[in-house]
């Protein structure tokens, strides 16, 4: 066909490009308005710009061309102020600051203005951006404005979007955002970390104002208030609801599930509790829930199953005790659920494998049961899989093999058995992360077999992968980290273990396991190992020069020879080479350049030599153990520098000399043992003066000498004191009553540093460990220290009587003050220690009868009274029955009754009580303090008298004589019988 066009149509066409033309060439002409442009070189005169971003900004050329304008296309006015950090969030290189002018306010047809991401110092908001009169946009957000929101941004009332986001705004106390209620057209409101703690409880009643809003942020706003309910609900519109991180300390409020226009809902980590009501099926849109991290109870409502739009479901760290229904697999568009640490109990139902959309399932840290369900299998989309620290058992189905897209595969700490073959793995491509700890589970592969994955986490401890060195961790060549600790290896550490992820691997665990052999002359290649465990296993020879950035080390317990490494990564946090057979000295550097070290274990070992005097202020040091080595010499002053010190451990070494006072200055320790030495000298006062938080104090089998210095007992967080076997004389002060920790049962130590460190890897913890002799024999505790309440003050030269203070120790479990000279009888209150376990008062010079009160001792299973001058009736009943051994009262020749030989029907005075014990003989004592009282009051009566008369002074110095005589003699007859 030809061509149908006529020359009219051409014609017309012509004249409509050429009306364009010019008026682009018209609108071109005119250029940005000159009282605007005026007012842009104006606002960038007070600007602060480092980085050059408003280089364009010069007046040749048209303002609408200048970086971050935007012109009205017909017009010519400014219509959008773009200054927005395009950069890394508060990239000072790219930042703009200074001072704000209000000649922006000239720009009368703004209606875009954006500032995010900028700084400009914590200066307050202008007042006058209130005035912008058509202004639709306003982004403020982490711009480093500060102080209080001005209430003049209400006035703009055609805005749509605001958003003031900041860590440094606040709002003014008692503020109701009431100013808020004015932007009537605001569809789009961020406030996140904005500080409206100060908010009267009615700011929601002014959001509730805004029948447009549609989308609302306040997360970490710490709003201290959420209604439970509103008269009227006006914020229908609103799709978008972000609460999280208040501090509301409420109800679920029962209003939200009018919003029927939701599809995102998080109010995550914001103080509530209670129970959930239903109503959320009455959120069909509701794509996205999270209220994770607040204390919900109850049941999870079953109406939250019926929303099949929801997509993700985050309820994780609630104390719901809540069932899995069935109905879980009605929520077929699910594609995140996040069950972690909500109480759920019972068992995984089958139904779960109805949600195929499924990607990530985690459902650790509840109280699941039974088997996992062989459905899982159906999950075909699914990447992570989290069912780790339940109780879960049975076997491993292998349907989990076909899950071909997952990544993660946690099973961790349940009590699942049976074996894990290539028939779990065969399909696991993506797998990169493998946890199957603490569970009886065997894995076994082939010898030859090469996984189709390679990991980057594997941590199987405490199964058994034995005996051989897994060989199929050869093709993997990720490796970031590795724990195979406690897996049943007997085997050596093949080379190749050392190659294969050497340039990836951060963490090596293998502890527990009897792998033997040498380590490599050098692993200083492993540029990237930071943490290496090889305790508990049966490794030989010399250290080897280690890796450079290391910071953690663990070769305890090995069979280790040769001397300590000479140098060593200077990032060390954590260095335990305990138990092994290292000897030579201690390298100085250890304490004078490792100023990252938190804990340092050398403790049994044949180390000798001096320890070392450079120990540095400023060092991180918690932990210190050199016990158990041949250190001779004194403890240098230069430890007292240690200002973080909580547990000190230098027992049985050679060690000699006075406690160092500079370690008064460690104000945090906690334990300290110096047992099994040779220090001398007074133990100090200011250990009850100046280390308010001991616990525990080991000064035992050395050759301190002088009196148990009364502020001992200012040390109210004592609960294990060990005085043994020194040269200690006098009496035990009064003020032990004062050890409160001894006084409460549920008072307790932390046993382990980690329980106040946060360590890198859960495997490397400094455990204490300490000595006791209790019961007759020596002990070792570590695990249950922190509930062990003892004093030990044994085979010294005290004397006195016992304190009957220390009958309010309720919670003391061993006392020892064997070996000793207290006279006495023994205090009733003792009877009053029913925690009492182990009581040793042998080879003293206590007297009268033993208290009946001790029958109540319901705890003690070991007793030595022996070697005493005790006398009566041994108390009978409870507990005591038990102890049948006559040993116990041997040395004690008047006692009586079981279990010793003696009857006590021979002996007239046995029906005596102990009461009677302490009334007897104090007549006659009574008797003569009272004359020598009433001599006093008579001297005084005389005196004056006697000055003045010589013959009645005469008189009445030859009848005191004459008193004197008579009372001395009886006084003297009685403490002999005694």
């Amino acid at each position: 066909m030809g061509d149908t066009r006529s020359p009219s149509h051409a014609s017309l066409l012509c004249s409509c490009l050429m009306s364009v033309l010019f008026l682009t060439l018209a609108t071109a002409a005119r250029g940005c308005m000159e009282a605007e442009r005026d007012a842009l070189l104006a606002f960038k005169a007070g600007i602060v710009d480092p980085s050059r971003r408003l280089s364009s900004w010069r007046r040749p050329v048209d303002c609408c061309r200048w970086s971050g304008v935007v012109c009205d296309n017909t017009t010519g006015h400014v219509v959008q102020l773009n200054l927005q950090n395009a950069e890394a969030y508060y990239d000072n290189s790219t930042v703009l600051g200074g001072e704000i002018r209000p000649s922006l306010l000239s720009l009368t047809h703004l209606r875009r203005l954006n500032l995010t991401q900028n700084d400009f110092g914590g200066v307050q908001i202008p007042e006058f951006f209130g005035s912008f009169g058509r202004l639709r946009y306003l982004d403020l957000s982490y711009s480093n404005f500060g102080g209080a929101i001005p209430p003049q941004l209400g006035n703009l009332s055609t805005l749509r979007y605001l958003s003031l986001s900041s860590y440094n705004l606040r709002i003014h106390a008692g503020d109701d955002l009431h100013w808020l209620s004015r932007l009537s057209s605001l569809t789009f409101l961020q406030m996140n970390f904005v500080n409206l703690s100060t908010a009267s409880p009615d700011w929601l009643r002014a959001v509730n104002q805004l029948p447009s809003l549609q989308q609302l942020y306040l997360s970490g706003c710490g709003l201290a208030a959420l209604p439970d309910s509103l008269s009227r609900v006006n914020l229908t519109a609103v799709a978008t609801l972000d609460l999280r991180g208040n501090s509301f300390n409420s109800t679920f409020p029962s209003w939200l599930f009018e919003l029927r226009s939701l599809s995102y809902l998080a109010i995550s980590n914001s103080e509530l509790y209670g129970t959930v009501p239903a109503g959320f099926g009455n959120l069909t849109r509701l794509t996205q829930l999270d209220l994770s991290g607040n204390s919900l109870a109850g049941s999870i409502p079953v109406d939250l199953w019926s929303l099949t739009s929801l997509t993700t479901l985050d309820l994780s760290h609630n104390s719901f005790t809540s069932l899995l229904l069935p109905q879980i697999g009605n929520t077929s568009s699910l594609s995140q659920l996040n069950l972690v640490q909500c109480s759920i109990v019972g068992s995984i139902p089958a139904e779960i494998g109805r949600l195929t959309g499924l990607t990530e399932l985690r459902l650790s840290g509840n109280s699941l049961t039974g088997r996992v369900p062989a459905e899982i299998g159906n999950l075909s989309s699914l990447t992570q899989l989290d069912l780790g620290h339940n109780s879960l058992s049975g076997v491993i189905p292998v349907e989990i093999g076909k899950l071909v897209d997952l990544s993660t595969l946690d099973l961790s700490d349940n009590s699942l058995e049976g074996t894990m073959s290539e028939l779990h793995f065969a399909n696991l491509t993506e797998l990169v992360v493998l946890y199957t700890y603490t569970n009886p589970l065997t894995i076994r592969f082939h010898h030859d077999w090469v996984p189709p994955f390679q990991l980057q986490s594997i941590k199987t401890d405490a199964c058994n992968l034995g005996p051989s060195f897994p060989r199929w961790l050869r093709s993997q060549e990720f490796l970031t980290d590795v724990d195979l600790s406690n897996t049943s290896i007997e085997d050596t550490l093949p080379d190749w273990f050392w190659n294969s992820s050497s340039s990836t691997i951060m963490g090596i665990n293998l502890s527990h396991n009897k792998i033997g052999g040498v380590l490599l002359v050098s692993l200083e290649s492993m540029t990237t190992l930071m943490f290496l465990n090889l305790s508990s296993n049966l490794l030989r020879g010399r250290i080897p020069v280690l890796p450079p950035n290391l910071q953690a080390l663990d070769l305890s317990s090995n069979s280790l020879t040769g001397s300590l490494p000479p140098t060593i990564s200077s990032q060390l946090s954590y260095l335990f080479l305990s138990h092994n057979y290292l000897h030579g000295s201690m390298p100085s550097s250890y304490v004078c350049d490792l100023q990252q070290l938190y804990a340092l274990d050398l403790s049994n070992n044949q180390i000798s030599g001096e320890i070392p005097r450079c120990w540095q202020e400023g060092s991180q040091l918690l932990f210190v153990n050199l016990a158990n080595n041949k250190l001779r010499g004194k403890v240098p002053e230069s430890i007292g520098n240690l200002a973080n010190l909580q547990f000190l451990h230098l027992n049985n070494n050679s060690l000699f000399g006075r406690i160092p006072s500079s370690l008064q200055n460690c104000s945090l320790l906690a334990v300290i043992d110096l047992g099994n030495n040779n220090f001398s000298g007074n133990i100090p006062a200011w250990i009850g003066q100046s280390l308010p938080n001991l616990q525990v104090l080991l000064l035992r089998s050395n050759m301190f000498s002088g009196y148990i210095p009364v502020q001992l007992g200012r040390s109210s967080n004592l609960q294990i004191i060990d005085l043994s076997n020194n040269r200690l004389s006098g009496s035990v002060p009064h003020s032990f009553g004062n050890f409160s920790a001894m006084i409460s049962t549920s008072k307790s130590m932390a046993s382990t540093v980690s329980n106040i460190m946060d360590f890198a890897l859960s495997s490397f913890v400094a455990s204490e460990s300490i000595s006791l002799v209790t019961k007759g024999d020596e002990f070792s505790f570590s695990t249950i220290l922190r509930f062990v309440k003892s004093i030990d003050l044994s085979n010294n030269d005290l004397s006195g009587v016992i304190p009957q203070e220390i009958g309010s120790l309720f919670a003391l479990q061993t006392l020892n003050l064997s070996g000793n000279s207290f006279q006495g009888m023994i205090p009733k209150t003792m009877g009053d220690i029913k925690s009492l376990e182990t009581l040793d008062l042998s080879f003293n010079k206590l007297s009268g009868v033993i208290p009946r009160s001790f029958s109540a001792l319901n705890s003690l299973s070991h007793l030595n009274l022996s070697y005493n001058n005790l006398s009566g009736a041994i108390p009978s009943g409870n507990q005591l029955q038990t102890l049948d051994d006559a040993s116990i009262y041997i040395g004690n020749v008047y006692l009586c009754g079981p279990p010793v030989t003696k009857s006590c029907s021979d002996d007239p005075n046995v029906d005596s009580t102990e009461e009677e014990e302490y009334e007897s003989g104090s007549h006659v004592l009574s008797f003569y303090y009272g004359t020598g009282l009433g001599y006093l009051v008579a001297l005084w009566s005389v005196f004056v008298v006697m000055l003045f008369k010589k013959d009645w002074r005469l008189f009445y110095f030859e009848t005191v004589d004459k008193m004197y005589d008579k009372a001395y003699v009886a006084i003297k007859i009685r403490l002999r019988r005694n």
